[in-house]
């Protein structure tokens, strides 16, 4: 009987587990406030599994979250690193959503350039697609993965 549970509860697991591992950034300029704002998505199941192990595990703490994210993406402005602010978290169906900030930022925004290497630790064939907004620019886009975890956004 312990058997037949063990493989109950590791189908359930695999059920739980999909085949895409891809996350989403956006890095998006606001005229406004002067700073960037950075939204990272990312599957539940995926972000549990790297950080506890288990994709059925309940959500990490936001605090687990944000530390983790800022652990594995990097923004660089013009060839200067950007702090980057947790914000806040958003739980929607199986999707979480990340928020983070920059200080202001005032200069003429000439080169973007971001390092994502979120997930890639527990997923190899994990793919990281990164937007760049800027006003009156087009949307640039950039997809990484393990072999190439830096896209850089010229304007």
């Amino acid at each position: 009987m312990l058997i037949i549970k063990l493989l109950a509860s590791l189908f359930i697991s695999c059920l739980a587990d999909h085949d895409f591992k891809m996350s989403v950034t956006e890095v998006v300029y606001t005229e406004e406030k002067k700073t960037f704002e950075v939204k990272v998505y990312l599957f539940i199941d995926d972000l549990t599994a790297t950080l506890t192990g288990n994709p059925n595990a309940a959500l990490p703490a936001s605090k687990a979250i944000g530390d983790y994210v800022l652990k594995h993406l990097e923004l660089n402005v013009n060839g200067g690193k950007q702090a980057l602010t947790f914000q806040s978290i958003l739980q929607k169906n199986d999707q979480v959503l990340a928020t983070f900030s920059t200080p202001v930022f005032t200069q003429k925004i000439k080169k973007i350039n971001v390092k994502n290497s979120l997930l890639i630790e527990k997923f190899k064939e994990q793919t990281n697609m990164v937007y760049a907004l800027l006003p009156g620019k087009g949307r640039e886009t950039e997809l990484l993965n393990a072999g190439d975890v830096e896209g850089e956004f010229e304007f």
